[in-house]
C-alpha cells in the first residue's frame, strides 16, 4: 500500500538510486524539449553518484541522447523505457524496429489530429497529446492499430498524455533488474522514484527485490511503497540524502 513518506535512510549507504526524469526529477511541461533543469541539479546526482560508489542511473521514456542533452554528465542510464541503456560507459541501442512505411502511416493520420505531437525517439515512437487532451482516445485508437500491424514485435505503453510504441518484451522494471545483476549495483538495496504509470514495472521489480518504490505525484493506485506531492518534494528529499551520506555540499539547492 502506497503511504506518504520517505525510505528510511538507515541502510542509504547500500543503496542503488534509479530515478525517472520527467514529473519525478523535472516539473512536467507541455512538450519534452519544454523542461527547466533546476540550478544545482547536475552537481547534486553526480554528489550523490559518487557517495553511492557509482550505484546511481536515471531511467527514462526519454532516448539516451535527449537523457545526455539534459544532463551531459554520461552517468548510467535507461532510455526508451528500457529499450537502450548505458551502463559502466558501454551503451547498447538496438536498431530501430518499425519501418518507414509505419512512421509515413502513423504521420499522416496524426496530421488529422491537431495538437498531437509525433516524437520519433531512436528505438520508440510516442505521441504526444498533452497540448490536445480531447485527441486521447483518437490517439489511443492509432496506437493500437500501429501495434497491432505485428504485435510480436512492437509493444504499446500508456503515460500521461502520451501514447508510446516500443520493441515488444522492455520495461523499465526488466531495465533495472539488468542493472542489478552487475557491480556497482549487485549486492545494494535498489531505490526507484518515478510518477508515471510506465514506472510501475519498476515499482514492481524494486519491492520484488527488497527495495524502496517511491511514487512522484498524485495517483489513486501505485504498486510504490512511499509517496512525495510533486518533484520539488523529490529533489528536496535527494538534497538530504546527499547531505545524509556525506557529499559534496558545494552546489546549489535545487
Amino acid at each position: 500500500m502506497m503511504r506518504t513518506g520517505s525510505p528510511p535512510l538507515a541502510d542509504r549507504t547500500n543503496w542503488a538510486l534509479f530515478m525517472d526524469i520527467d514529473g519525478t526529477l523535472l516539473d512536467l511541461a507541455p512538450t519534452p524539449d519544454g523542461v527547466i533543469i533546476p540550478k544545482g541539479l547536475p552537481q547534486l546526482l553526480d554528489s550523490l553518484a559518487r557517495a553511492l560508489g557509482g550505484a546511481l542511473a536515471l531511467v527514462s521514456g526519454r532516448s539516451l541522447d535527449s537523457i545526455d542533452r539534459l544532463f551531459p554528465g554520461l552517468w548510467d542510464a535507461v532510455g526508451c523505457h528500457g529499450t537502450e541503456w548505458r551502463l559502466g560507459g558501454q551503451t547498447f541501442t538496438p536498431q530501430p524496429s518499425w519501418s518507414d512505411g509505419l512512421v509515413a502511416g502513423i504521420e499522416a493520420a496524426r496530421r488529422r489530429l491537431p495538437g498531437v505531437v509525433l516524437e520519433r525517439k531512436s528505438v520508440s515512437l510516442a505521441l504526444h497529446f498533452r497540448a490536445a487532451p480531447e485527441q486521447g482516445a483518437a490517439v489511443r485508437a492509432l496506437a493500437e492499430a500501429a501495434v497491432a500491424t505485428d504485435p510480436r514485435r512492437f509493444g504499446l505503453l500508456e503515460g500521461k498524455s502520451v501514447m508510446e510504441i516500443i520493441p515488444a518484451g522492455n520495461s523499465k522494471g526488466s531495465a533495472i533488474e539488468r542493472f542489478m545483476r552487475v557491480p556497482p549495483y549487485a549486492g545494494r538495496r535498489p531505490v526507484f522514484a518515478g510518477d508515471d504509470v510506465t514506472d510501475e514495472s519498476g515499482f514492481t521489480a524494486v519491492n520484488g527485490m527488497g527495495g524502496h518504490s517511491i511514487h512522484v505525484g498524485d495517483s489513486p493506485v501505485s504498486k510504490a511503497h512511499f509517496c512525495f506531492p510533486d518533484p520539488l518534494a523529490m529533489r528536496h528529499w535527494l538534497y538530504g540524502l546527499n547531505n545524509a551520506l556525506g557529499g559534496d555540499q558545494d552546489h546549489e539547492h535545487p
